[in-house]
């Protein structure tokens, strides 16, 4: 393929809109609304620290802003390339937006997205995080690994995988 993967700046779907464009604002909003829930909270994640992934220059990391109806609902951060295929290093909606359909209809891009330019999409959940550990094992997910005390002493990280061949 020419162009590469998660590089569109604007893509509709069923039930939003992904933008490449995140700005300053919506990092802010983002990152106060997510250090005050889970997993970000029992992990200890502050909205500064989020605020300055959101914000921080990587060129291997593409950043989505999830808009619902104009209005930001979430964020979805894709890291490419990344073990023969993409990874999620973060996929978020505000709490008034889960249970919609929109991070299944995100995930399906991502998947298909993904499949043109890799075998594999890999992300890791908090093991205490049995909500998100759900939602990627209906979307075809498996685990396939433990990391003990990644982000914090205290609690695992459960890598999973999907196969996209």
């Amino acid at each position: 393929m020419s162009e590469p993967p998660f590089n569109k700046t604007s893509i509709p779907l069923a039930s939003c809109v992904l933008s490449r464009s995140l700005s300053i604002a919506d990092a802010e909003l983002l990152s106060a609304a997510f250090a005050l829930s889970e997993p970000w909270l029992t992990l200890g994640v502050s909205a500064t620290d989020l605020k300055n992934y959101f914000l921080r220059d990587d060129t291997h990391l593409y950043r989505y802003a999830v808009r619902v109806d104009g209005q930001l609902a979430g964020v979805i951060c894709l890291r490419y390339p990344w073990l023969r295929g993409a990874y999620i290093e973060l996929l978020g909606l505000l709490d008034s937006y889960r249970g919609q359909g929109i991070g299944a209809d995100i995930m399906q891009w991502a998947e298909t997205e993904a499949c043109q330019y890799g075998n594999n999409l890999w992300l890791l959940t908090s093991s205490f995080n049995q909500q998100a550990l759900q939602f990627y094992q209906r979307h075809g997910f498996q685990q396939i690994g433990v990391v003990e005390g990644l982000v914090h002493p205290d609690y695992d990280e459960l890598l999973l995988r999907k196969r996209l061949v």
